[in-house]
Parts: C-alpha cells; sequence; structure tokens
C-alpha cells in the first residue's frame, strides 16, 4: 500500500513538472465567458521566468473584476455581420467578438460631432492561430466595422516552450463620410514562449507557459476641427505583455502588463466575489477638457488621481505630477508644443491613458 501511494504521489509531482503545450481548444470561443480580477503590480516579481520556474502571486488581493465575453458573431449589426460573419472573405470570417479599449473613443468623442462608442475587436480562432481581423465602432448607435488590411497574428499555434514568432497589423479607420476624420493602426509584436513551470494565484496551482508579447505601435489622426486638415502622430506605445496559459481554461490564467517600463496592471482568473468581499466592479471614468486646447486642460475622475505623467510624441515624459490625491484638477498645456500628446493618470484602484491634442 505504501508502495503504490508513493507511486501516485510521483505521478501527481510528475504531472506539474511536465511542460505542457497550448493547442487552439486551451483559447475561448464564441459563448465562452471568463471572470478577471484587477490590481496593481505592488512590489511582484513578473518578469523572471526560466525552465521549470514557480511564480507565486497567491498574495494579490484584487481591486476591481470584470466578465470577459467571447461574444458570436450574430450579436453583431447588419452591416458588422456582412463584414465578419458567415459570408464574409474566409480570413475576416471571425470566430467571435470582444469589446476592447484599444482606442481611446470616451476622449476622442469629446472633440467630434459624432458620438462613438462600443469599440469591440474581432478575432479568428483556428487550428494553427488565432489572430486580430479589425474592429467596429458604434457611430451615433450604429454599428461600422472596419477591417484590418494587415491581419495580425496573435498566438501561431500549437505553443511549445521556445517558440516565437512576429506579427504585424495595419488598420485604417475612415469616418467618411459622416465626418472628416481617419485613424491609422500599425502594430509590430514578437511573441516567445520564454518559460515553463507552475504558476500560484488566488484562483489555485497551474502548470504553465509563460509568454511573453513585445508590441511597439504608432497610431496616426486625421482631423479638420481646427485649421487646415492634418495628420497627427499619437505618441508611439511600447508594450510588453506577460501572459501565464495552462491547459483548459480558454484564457491566460495571469498576465501583467508593462507599458514604457512600468508594470500599471495585473490581472488574473479569478471566481466572482461578490459584495461579501467588499469589491464592485470599477470603471475609472474620466472628463477632460477642452481637448483640443491651447492652454488649460480639466480633468475629473470618479476616484482620487494620485499622479499624472504627460508624454509626448517620442514617448518622452514632458510633464510629471505626484501626490494629487484629488478628483479634478487643471494641467497648462501653454508650454509645449503643437501636437498630439498622450496622458497617463493613476489612482489606488486603476489607470487610464488617453491622448490630448494641443493647438
Amino acid at each position: 500500500m505504501k508502495t503504490k501511494l508513493f507511486f501516485l504521489i510521483s505521478l501527481v509531482s510528475l504531472s506539474f513538472e511536465a511542460q505542457i503545450t497550448l493547442s487552439v481548444s486551451d483559447f475561448g470561443t464564441s459563448g465562452d465567458t471568463v471572470r478577471i480580477s484587477q490590481t496593481q503590480a505592488g512590489n511582484l516579481d513578473f518578469t523572471s521566468t526560466g525552465a521549470n520556474y514557480t511564480w507565486d502571486y497567491s498574495s494579490l488581493v484584487a481591486t476591481s473584476q470584470y466578465l470577459k465575453e467571447f461574444k458570436p458573431i450574430g450579436f453583431a449589426s447588419f452591416l458588422v455581420f456582412g463584414t465578419y460573419g458567415p459570408i464574409a472573405a474566409s480570413n475576416y470570417q471571425a470566430s467571435y467578438f470582444n469589446p476592447t479599449n484599444d482606442l481611446p473613443l470616451d476622449q476622442l468623442s469629446q472633440f467630434l460631432p459624432v458620438e462613438l462608442s462600443d469599440l469591440n475587436q474581432y478575432s479568428k480562432r483556428t487550428a494553427d492561430s488565432i489572430t486580430s481581423l479589425g474592429y467596429s465602432i458604434a457611430v451615433n448607435g450604429q454599428g461600422v466595422p472596419f477591417k484590418s488590411d494587415t491581419i495580425e497574428t496573435r498566438y501561431k499555434l500549437p505553443l511549445n516552450y521556445n517558440d516565437s514568432h512576429y506579427s504585424r497589423g495595419y488598420t485604417y479607420i475612415d469616418l467618411n463620410p459622416v465626418i472628416d476624420f481617419k485613424i491609422k493602426q500599425y502594430r509590430q509584436r514578437t511573441t516567445l514562449v520564454d518559460g515553463w513551470g507552475t504558476i500560484i494565484t488566488p484562483k489555485g496551482t497551474f502548470p504553465v507557459l509563460r509568454i511573453r508579447h513585445d508590441i511597439n505601435e504608432i497610431d496616426s489622426v486625421y482631423q479638420t476641427f481646427f485649421g487646415a486638415g492634418q495628420w497627427f502622430g499619437t505618441p508611439p506605445i511600447q508594450r510588453v505583455e506577460y501572459e501565464w496559459f495552462t491547459n483548459g481554461e480558454d484564457e491566460w490564467i495571469l498576465k501583467a502588463t508593462e507599458t514604457n517600463g512600468n508594470i500599471n496592471l495585473v490581472e488574473y482568473q479569478e471566481d466572482y466575489l461578490g459584495l461579501d468581499a467588499s469589491i464592485d466592479e470599477f470603471t475609472m471614468d474620466v472628463q477632460v477638457g477642452p481637448n483640443p486646447s491651447s492652454g488649460e486642460v480639466e480633468i475629473q475622475s470618479n476616484t482620487p488621481m494620485s499622479s499624472v505623467e504627460v508624454m509626448d510624441a517620442m514617448g518622452r515624459q514632458v510633464m510629471n505630477l505626484q501626490g494629487l490625491n484629488t478628483n479634478a484638477f487643471n494641467i497648462n498645456l501653454e508650454h509645449l508644443s503643437q501636437g498630439v500628446y498622450r496622458v497617463v493618470l493613476h489612482s489606488n484602484q486603476s489607470s487610464r491613458e488617453f491622448p490630448i491634442v494641443k493647438f
């Protein structure tokens, strides 16, 4: 009996020490849902990795939660269904769509004569890849599709330790004839499976692959709201996404996002915490105006802001305000050159980024 028990324990131990392989069945599809908790990085190390590595994040405490839904294409508008549904070209037939904040629609809508909302990203799930097909935006309530001219591959499948791939995506969004407003999004992605081992989170202990995405993005905006029509380059985005995937969970078990050198958001799967856990589904709502501006801009938030950074088009910090602890304050753009700047707001619960135009 002791021999059998020892043998069973050894098998369990070996199962956690063996490398796993990720296939398409480990990624979510239409109708799936995943509960995600969010928090700040604190003093935890999210960059270290290696073979047969153990990542212990059991001390994480959520400050907010949301439900990630993999929505069926049948829920989309007629125009969107024609672009990404079963009658579309085969490489643009989406498996599902998710809401996304890839583009700062809330802030852009403040100086547009139309209402932009409900930004969604469309994805295709096949045995050899997960790809990004494009977006849809609700313009005055009507869903309008904008498919990517160059389709970005987020994951090349199957995935094993030391696998890597490079991909790029290009999307051109033109709101004509409703309004003369255009956005170009160009993104490059380098992906490496740089670790395997065991992760410990508040949800449990899992055998995982660690995936690193290095993402470089350059966006351009064309507007005709002041002066002659012109293109503005938004501040370049340099982002590293660290993900830990296991088998059969539809999405990463944990994800840490590093933007311009700082890990500013940690997300991980967790069961619904409910009111007994004294937690609400939190969203940092921000109002900014006037935008565009040649002078002062007022920023208001539903939660006290602790700090704010302003970056220029080259990613250089041109303003840094610390120790604010206020729901409203002004920033002065008078000393800045004309162009588009990226503003990063931080609170104890969340972070938000948006563009400001100086004219």
